[in-house]
């Protein structure tokens, strides 16, 4: 470009910089119709200082100008400052584009009728450096966005931990979970627990966590070492939405949480819940030892891989077997002790017979499923019977005689 254009484009500059109180005035006048800094999230003291920086680091680059290291800084540091604040990027972006509008506008303003030439062989290199200004500032709103994220799950995940570890959460202590979370104190909150290892429990947790979060719905996966526990607000029922919320994930579910007071006590049953059942069998028929039950769910025995979501309602025997305690082996004798007298292979049959019979409570179904005739089933049931003194199709004392079978299959 000729030297003479060159020279005019610097005065041209030049008047503008002269000027910049202005460019000031102009800028700050159209930013405020925007949103956020409409609504004075950021002070206008604030916002006064960093569009004259602003002006002087770009008009410096449109001069030619080297820039110095006081000023080079300005476009991260409003990045950082808009994501503190708390400035949605869009809107940011759409403010610090303004930029190129008031710098074009006063250039062209100032600009003679025999410049029109000059303007239009400059404005690509407006537009660059203000889009090279805009990509600082984006970067820098990006990377301070992400280290505040970090440090809000990180302060969440502190806070939830001590929730989860209180035997008498203090009120105080509930209200600040619930600011953390994003509820209600009093909001209903379903919990799940996985395993973390083996298996893939608590990668699918998450999985149903981004899913269950996807609506706007808060969501909070919290790690306590063993397991995974997911806490997401909850307006559906128990059973068939909650299974269908949790699809594939093999998880325990404890009680919906009627409020954060609630919150430690069915994370602990989740917990405790998930801890009976081992990882999905790739046959779990009578060979070991349990009948799956509906919609993949466990067989009333409990003694089945778990690859799905498990209720209370769905574990309470594997549960009440687990904290018998030193009972345990009293209730599996004083049920199961008859057995003692007969062959391995006939109490085999006779168990095998009892599980199905439990799981299905209807003869022709269990002799289809055993292969053998409906009578059959019939003298077995009452052989067990007989030798046990308690009667598996009365369902009272089927709920004993499966507590039992339970308890004689813990460690």
């Amino acid at each position: 470009m000729p030297s003479d254009n060159s020279d005019r484009w610097l005065a041209l500059v030049g008047r503008l910089r002269d000027d910049a109180d202005v460019l000031v005035a102009e800028f700050t006048a159209r930013v405020r119709a925007i949103g956020p800094y409409r609504r004075g999230v950021v002070p206008t003291e604030r916002l006064v200082a960093d569009a004259d920086l602003t002006f002087q680091y770009l008009l410096r680059r449109l001069a030619g100008r080297p820039v110095p290291d006081w000023l080079d800084g300005i476009g991260p540091a409003i990045g950082r400052d808009r994501a503190r604040r708390g400035v949605p990027l869009n809107d940011l972006l759409t403010a610090v584009r303004l930029d190129f509008r008031v710098l074009w506008a006063a250039l062209r303003e100032r600009a003679a009728p025999a410049d029109e030439p000059l303007l239009v062989a400059r404005v690509e290199s407006v537009w660059q450096a203000v889009e090279e200004y805009t990509t600082q500032i984006q970067l820098a709103y990006q990377a301070e966005a992400a280290l505040l994220a970090r440090e809000r799950q990180g302060e969440r995940t502190m806070l939830v931990a001590a929730l989860l570890s209180s035997a008498d959460p203090s009120p105080e202590q509930i209200a600040t979970v619930a600011v953390a979370l994003g509820v209600d104190t009093r909001d209903s909150l379903l919990v799940a627990a996985a395993r973390n290892d083996p298996g893939e429990g608590g990668r699918r947790l998450r999985q149903a966590a981004d899913r269950l979060g996807a609506d706007g719905r808060p969501v909070h996966v919290q790690s306590t070492g063993p397991h995974s526990v997911l806490l997401a607000r909850w307006e559906g029922g128990v059973g068939a939405p909650v299974r269908a919320a949790l699809a594939g994930v093999p998880c325990g579910v404890g009680p919906i949480a009627r409020g954060l007071a609630a919150l430690p006590r069915c994370a602990r049953l989740a917990c405790e819940i998930v801890d009976l059942f081992g990882d999905p069998e790739p046959d779990p028929g009578a060979a070991a030892g349990g009948e799956p039950g509906r919609d993949g769910r466990p067989g009333l025995d409990g003694r089945v891989g778990l690859d799905g979501p498990v209720e209370l309602a769905d574990s309470w025997v594997p549960l009440a077997a687990a904290r018998l305690a030193d009972a345990r082996g009293d209730l599996v004798d004083s049920v199961l002790g008859g057995l003692a007298e007969i062959s391995d292979s006939e109490r085999a049959r006779l168990l095998e017979t009892v599980r199905h019979y439990a799981a299905r409570g209807v003869i022709g179904e269990v002799a289809t499923r055993m292969y053998c005739h409906r009578n059959t089933v019939l003298n077995r049931l009452r052989r067990f019977a007989d030798l046990t003194a308690h009667d598996p199709t009365v369902p009272a004392e089927a709920a004993t005689i499966l507590l039992a079978l339970r308890a004689a299959s813990q460690p």
